[in-house]
């Protein structure tokens, strides 16, 4: 800050050489000149900064005390004055932008959004952009507890939303609305019944009657635990089955394979063009914009003028990298990657393990059939609810 002030009084940088310059230094002391960074060279010679405005007043203090002025650099102040008369543009193009840069500020140029997961930055967007958020929008008018009621209410999947605006800026934090839990009445009456055909292994029933017994082969469907046992006096009673039956089952699973292709690969040349976007108008510095180009991949990268975390601007750098393609060699047929690939979606569609599992592969029609066969064993129990009514007990 102290270079800028003697920057705009103006720097001079002197020397003062005679018989006994340290007369002439005292002497400006004594009249109120201040002097900065006096350094004394030799015997003869001092070296030292002061004011614009001073110079003059020095040199008439030296020639009082028989000693010569030399001056060294002479830094803004006039020089800087008359510089800016003679390019009246530079301040003028100065204000301006500063001027236009307020007036952005009071723009929103920049939509941040955190904390969303399941839902998409797009969908989010949609329902800011119909709420009245959007580029270019005026934020002094903007009544984020509106935004924020008819965002919700657009999107039911988010459990709360808060905008904060900030300049040019507005931050949207998000907080997404947990799964519910299934929800059941303990008293209600429900069946549990086979998800799969197989054989029964292991039968633990925690409540209700077992239909079923280890050995017994069921079909997918098949009650297997009842929710309306007899009691003492015979009378049927509803309640909830709640077991575990472990059974063997077997799946055949089929992956159908197409033949290799060839792969494209980078040509080795690059081509990139540029375009500037200003709020929504854009211009491209290229021709044929609308060509579309059979072979080519192309990379979009897109720079909007800023500070980032502090403010941005209505204007972005697009840039465009076109990179030609050709056919590569083509990959070999992996029956290993296939094979792991049926035996993970397997497993993820089991409440258990897998015990055993075979694979065959037969090419047929230009494409490779990979063939799981798998025993597994696992809990074969799923809820059916109870349409049938039965007696209450009799108090």
């Amino acid at each position: 800050m102290m270079k800028l002030s003697y920057r705009i009084r103006g720097e001079a940088a002197a020397e003062i050489f005679g018989v006994f310059p340290e007369a002439a230094v005292n002497r400006a002391i004594e009249s109120g000149i201040a002097l900065r960074r006096v350094k004394a060279l030799d015997g003869q010679t001092i070296r030292c900064a002061l004011d614009e405005e001073n110079l003059e007043n020095l040199r008439a203090i030296c020639d009082r005390c028989q000693c010569e002025l030399r001056l060294l650099s002479l830094r803004g102040g006039s020089r800087d004055r008359k510089l800016l008369r003679r390019r009246v543009w530079l301040p003028l193009t100065a204000l301006v932008m500063a001027g236009l840069l307020c007036v952005s500020s009071l723009f929103v140029w920049d939509v941040e959004i955190y904390g969303n997961e399941r839902v998409s930055r797009g969908e989010i967007e949609r329902a800011l952009h119909d709420a009245g958020l959007r580029c270019g929008c005026f934020w002094p008018a903007l009544e984020t507890d509106l935004v924020r009621s008819k965002t919700l209410c657009r999107l039911p999947s988010l459990a709360w939303l808060g905008v904060n605006v900030n300049g040019s800026r507005a931050v949207v934090l998000v907080q997404e609305r947990s799964e519910k839990p299934e929800i059941y009445i303990q008293s209600a009456a429900c069946d549990l019944v086979a998800s799969r055909t197989g054989i029964v292994r292991r039968v633990s029933v925690l409540n209700g009657k077992a239909l079923v017994q280890p050995g017994s082969a069921v079909r997918e469907g098949e009650t297997l635990v009842s929710g309306a046992p007899e009691n003492l006096m015979g009378t049927a009673r509803l309640v909830r089955a709640r077991a575990e039956v472990w059974a063997d089952t077997w799946y055949e699973l089929t992956a159908v394979c197409p033949q290799p292709e060839s792969q494209k690969g980078e040509d080795g040349w690059k081509r990139r063009r540029f375009a500037l976007v200003i709020g929504e108008n854009r211009i491209n510095f290229y021709g044929k914009s609308r060509k579309m180009l059979d072979g080519y991949d192309k990379i979009v990268h897109e720079y909007q003028l800023g500070v980032s975390g502090l403010f941005a601007l209505p204007i972005s750098l697009v840039c465009e990298t076109v990179i030609p393609h050709r056919a590569a060699k083509t990959q070999p047929f992996d029956p290993a990657e296939t094979e792991a690939r049926l035996e993970a979606y397997l497993q993820s569609r089991i409440r258990g393990e897998i015990v055993s599992r075979s694979f065959s592969a037969v090419e047929k029609d230009g494409a490779v059939y990979v063939t799981m066969r798998a025993q597994c064993y696992e809990d074969i129990a799923r809820v059916q609810e109870t349409t049938t009514e039965a007696e209450a007990p009799s108090p």
